[in-house]
């Protein structure tokens, strides 16, 4: 998989990131390389669904790619609640960040 999806691979500009447009349009572009598949025609989302058949067959899920959302700080006239301030488990991350959903592999420590 490192080959294709690592860095210089020939699928690198897909690793990381939710390019659903890009794989239903069959596109390499960089405007393609996003989540929004408003506007896709039935032959395209039909394309996506192969896709997405393909790769549930082909590996294993590590991660979800979580969407960018713009952080702003509260002013000082809006009192903070500290409930509402902490995190949500599957809350939004402030960056596109791939969320790991496995425990780190282990190391053998004479490997090494």
């Amino acid at each position: 998989m490192m080959m294709f999806y690592g860095p210089n691979g020939p699928y690198a500009l897909f690793a990381g990131k939710d390019a659903s447009r890009a794989l239903a349009k069959m596109s390499f572009e960089e405007k393609d390389l996003t989540g929004d598949i408003s506007g896709l025609g039935p032959f395209e989302l039909e394309a996506l669904q192969d896709w997405e058949y393909k790769f549930m067959g082909k590996y294993v899920k590590v991660g979800t790619v979580k969407p960018k959302v713009a952080v702003t700080e509260p002013s000082e006239s809006t009192p903070r609640d500290a409930e509402s301030s902490k995190p949500t488990e599957d809350g939004p991350s402030e960056s596109a960040d791939i969320k790991n959903d496995e425990p780190p592999p282990k190391v053998d420590a004479d490997k090494e």
